[in-house]
């Protein structure tokens, strides 16, 4: 089964560093599972915590106060950007930049680093199925 982050729909719980400059962004996501292609195909819908971590990281914007709703976000590598829909699990050797619209004021952050690792660490918990039907009607 695939799997994938909707962004959108996540909540950014927090923003960790160790004392070597890496570090890690902690979401309760919002995972779209699926046997076709996770964002388009019928699946199944859950949240699940989910760790991003990268080495050499930094951090831009306004973070505010954690938790935050996110409302938009993208993560943009060196020869790619997925916009909103993040694969589960993936990693990337190279520079990366998360980017995070959070909260009703719309602040924005952007998390840059390398070697970019995107992986559960909590269960899955279904919320709801998914079908994308209703998006995309037959022409």
């Amino acid at each position: 089964m695939k799997a994938a982050i909707e962004l959108h729909d996540s909540e950014c719980l927090g923003i960790e560093f160790d004392t070597g400059g890496n570090g890690a962004v902690v979401l309760d996501a919002y995972v779209h599972r699926t046997e076709g292609e996770p964002g388009i195909s019928p699946g199944e819908g859950g949240v699940q915590r989910v760790r991003i971590s990268m080495d050499m990281m930094t951090t831009t914007g306004e973070m505010g106060s954690l938790p935050a709703t996110i409302y938009e976000g993208s993560l943009a590598l060196d020869d790619f950007e997925h916009d909103n829909i993040v694969p589960l699990p993936f990693q990337a050797v190279g520079n990366s930049t998360l980017s995070l619209m959070l909260a009703d004021d719309a602040r924005t952050i952007h998390v840059s680093g390398k070697d970019i690792s995107v992986e559960p660490v909590g269960e899955f918990r279904f919320v709801e199925n998914v079908n994308f039907s209703h998006r995309y009607p037959d022409v």
